[in-house]
Formats: C-alpha cells, sequence, structure tokens
C-alpha cells in the first residue's frame, strides 16, 4: 500500500505520465486498426515505423495522416475515422504491452508516497481500456483523455486539469513523455520535463530541454531521489 506522504527524499510530489511511447508500446495495436481501416478503402496497410511516426497528437490525427500517406482523404474522412475507432476498440491491447520495468517502476513510486497520473491524447475511453486491460490503472489516482477538454496536448490544459485532479497545488511536480508534443506540454505548464527516449519521439534526445532523460524504468525512482531498483 502506498506511504500516505512522500519520502523526504522524493523530489515531486506527484508525476504525471503520458500514455503512447512512454508507459506502452501501442503502435502494433494503432496498426492493426489503421490496416483493417485502410483495407475497407481498397488500400494497403502502412509500415509500423509510419505509424510510431503518426503518433501523439489524438486518434483524428493519426487517422488523417494514415489517409494523407495512403493516397489521400477518402470520399468520407469521416466514416474513415469511425471505423478506424471501432476496429481499436475492438482489441485495444492485443499487442499493446507496457515498456519493461514500468510497472515496478509505478509501483515504487506510489510506495514512496508520490501521486501518480496520465495525461494523454487518446480519448478518454481507450486509454482507461488500455491501462485497466494491462493491469496499470490501479497505480493513477487520475487520468485525463484527449477528449475530456476541447483541446489536446501541447496545449497545458488537459496537463493542469490532470494536476488539479491529483491535488497537485501544494508540492512540486513532473511531466514525464516521449515526444516533441510532450515537452511543449510541459514547458507551456511550466513543469519540468523527463524524457523517455525509447518511444516515438522524431528529434535527437539532445535536442529537448529535459530535467531528467532515461531509457530504462529500472532507473526512474533513482532520478526522482528514491532509492535505486535492487539488481
Amino acid at each position: 500500500m502506498a506511504s500516505p506522504h512522500p519520502s523526504p527524499q522524493a523530489r515531486f510530489r506527484h508525476v504525471v505520465f503520458d500514455l503512447d511511447g512512454t508507459l506502452v508500446d501501442s503502435a502494433p495495436d494503432l496498426q492493426a486498426a489503421a490496416a483493417a481501416m485502410l483495407r475497407d478503402l481498397g488500400r494497403p496497410p502502412l509500415s509500423l515505423a509510419q505509424i510510431k511516426g503518426f503518433v501523439g497528437n489524438g486518434i483524428a490525427k493519426l487517422v488523417e495522416r494514415c489517409l494523407a500517406a495512403s493516397g489521400g482523404p477518402p470520399a468520407d474522412p469521416e466514416a474513415a475515422l469511425a471505423a478506424f475507432r471501432r476496429s481499436y476498440a475492438a482489441a485495444p491491447v492485443a499487442l499493446t504491452r507496457p515498456y519493461p520495468g514500468v510497472a515496478a517502476a509505478l509501483q515504487r513510486l506510489r510506495g514512496a508516497g508520490i501521486r501518480l497520473g496520465v495525461c494523454t491524447n487518446k480519448p478518454q475511453a481507450p486509454a482507461l481500456a488500455v491501462l485497466e486491460g494491462l493491469r496499470l490503472a490501479d497505480h493513477f489516482a487520475a487520468v485525463v483523455g484527449g477528449d475530456l477538454l476541447p483541446v489536446l496536448k501541447p496545449d497545458p490544459a488537459p496537463l493542469r486539469l490532470c494536476l488539479d485532479l491529483l491535488g497537485a497545488a501544494g508540492g512540486p511536480a513532473l511531466f514525464v513523455g516521449d515526444s516533441e508534443t510532450d515537452a511543449a506540454t510541459a514547458r507551456n505548464a511550466g513543469l519540468p520535463f523527463a524524457l523517455f527516449t525509447e518511444g516515438y519521439r522524431k528529434s535527437p534526445v539532445e535536442s529537448f530541454e529535459a530535467e531528467l532523460v532515461f531509457s530504462d524504468y529500472a532507473a526512474l525512482g533513482g532520478l526522482l531521489g528514491q532509492a535505486p531498483a535492487a539488481p
């Protein structure tokens, strides 16, 4: 059970994570949903690398990019978007997996009394389905999906809402993400940023203004001021 108070060694009292490319590698399931949508349109599937490059600005933008890359908008783009949503909702965790060490790292942070949240551009229902399907949901006191507000990241409003739900006014907070969008969100919200380097970023690590940079979740507790994970 999580401690009611943060460890005195903790650098942050609240930590908010992006979802896709940060906590979970969801690109294979997104690729499968895109392939089903494109198949209905008589188009070939896109590569996993292409899909990873399209992630980060919400489902509608991902579908728009898939359509542009496969021949342009169809006669009914909204129907294509609806087809993608149906396909993805049917199997959001068939191929999606947490990155190595995620569950243990979240457990350790909660055990140190740090309150955790998720702020994602993925809509709320599939975001919760992914977290619940991968047994990660219990770690988070707040989840803010991309359809709860009329704006998406990098607008800071979703991240600020997540912090409000966490009750973060009383202590330092950190945003953890994997992409340019996440870095801009943290900057726009006035928060320090931690970069997970194994996700879907398009730019070199050196180009990010990040307080923390990590590639292995086993190291995250130590970076946040907790005791390192046991070998």
